[in-house]
């Protein structure tokens, strides 16, 4: 974690919690095929909702892991939870994300492309055997109706 990254308290700053977890939700993005070609075609997600839960100091320095578990992806709507990790595998802070899928051209709710739902699909069937986060907010709502 950068130096620039702390506050007056000596940790990392809150408003680089959202940058990290931003960070680790483009990349999941580019995993699942919402990238460059998919968002110049004119589909993408915007975010509606973010919720962070910060756990755990974090100081200039430490070496961090993001995971991010995909809740769930089917029409619309995308849920998914960013985790962050210390070296030594404690928990220091989540990020759960709502986001819809949108058409550019409208800027309203559409249905993801075939070949991104099927690998929406695909992963939410493998991340269902993953336990269930405690940290989950229950105040994320559906937006997508």
């Amino acid at each position: 974690m950068p130096v620039d990254w702390t506050d007056y308290n000596g940790h990392m700053n809150e408003s680089r919690y959202l940058e990290l977890f931003s960070g680790a939700t483009d990349r999941f993005m580019e995993l699942i095929g919402c990238d460059a070609a998919y968002i110049a075609a004119g589909g993408s997600y915007f975010t509606v909702e973010t919720h962070l839960q910060h756990l755990g100091e974090t100081h200039a320095g430490a070496t961090v892991r993001v995971t991010t578990q995909l809740l769930e992806g089917s029409g619309k709507r995308l849920h998914i939870l960013n985790r962050m990790f210390d070296a030594g595998g404690e928990l220091l802070a989540t990020g759960e994300h709502l986001l819809l899928h949108v058409s550019l051209a409208t800027r309203r709710a559409t249905s993801p492309g075939a070949e991104l739902q099927q690998r929406l699909a695909d992963l939410q069937s493998q991340h269902a055997t993953l336990p269930r986060p405690v940290q989950l907010h229950c105040g994320l709502r559906d937006r997508s109706g």
